[in-house]
């Protein structure tokens, strides 16, 4: 259906070729079909028809997309200093520098992000993964316990409240965390090795190698020889 969407905005371009809502409108569904690329190429055509702000932003996620996040890190920041939609623009941006290492800005403009929006418990949520990864463990417990105050059924967050947990060597806490999150989603093969190591800490050697054999079945083979070592 989409290829058909595309080939109609293509027959509507070659027809009015300066129409900057044709090449809008076929790039969000060359965006939605996955052909990123494209996407970008006809956000910029529509931005030198129409230098809408909204439109440089639509031309920054592709990028994002396109995992160019360096060149969409600089279009966030352009756009930061000339948009009236500054949170959008902010979460963005520190996702993207979540993504390459950049931990402390990441955690800059999750912060921007909430200033506008306090009740998205993304913003925390992945605010409390980039103070994880620069091993703040006490404030990423925080962020992530706000993120399941603002939605109980987040499994991902109770998990990485659990691991931040188990890094402080809180393992009856964590253990909680795991439980809580696998009663939400029993499918998630990383909540059960987190556990299983987790049990492992408190030299709890059975339940650690039933939870890291429930991991390996779930998809987490690459455990498969460390479960052998350990628990057979």
């Amino acid at each position: 259906i989409n290829r058909e969407i595309i080939n109609n905005y293509s027959k509507a371009i070659s027809k009015d070729p300066n129409n900057f809502l044709f090449y809008l409108e076929r790039g969000k569904t060359k965006h939605d079909y996955g052909d990123f690329k494209g996407a970008m190429n006809d956000f910029y055509y529509s931005f030198k028809i129409n230098p809408d702000n909204k439109i440089f932003f639509y031309i920054a996620n592709a990028k994002f997309e396109y995992k160019d996040f360096k060149g969409a890190i600089k279009d966030y920041e352009k756009l930061i200093k000339i948009t009236d939609f500054k949170d959008e623009v902010f979460y963005n941006m520190a996702s993207a520098q979540l993504i390459v290492f950049d931990y402390e800005e990441s955690i800059n403009n999750y912060t921007n992000s909430i200033k506008y929006d306090r009740d998205d418990d993304y913003a925390y949520l992945y605010r409390g993964v980039a103070k994880f990864k620069n091993n703040k463990y006490l404030d990423s417990i925080e962020d992530f316990s706000k993120s399941i105050e603002l939605n109980k059924n987040s499994y991902i967050a109770l998990n990485n409240r659990g691991v931040s947990r188990y890094k402080l060597k809180r393992y009856k806490k964590a253990l909680e965390d795991f439980e809580k999150s696998i009663k939400i989603n029993p499918y998630n093969y990383n909540t059960y090795y987190n556990k299983s190591l987790t049990h492992f800490g408190l030299k709890e050697i059975k339940k650690a190698c039933i939870d890291l054999n429930r991991s390996i079945k779930l998809g987490k083979e690459v455990f498969k020889d460390e479960y052998a070592k350990i628990c057979i």
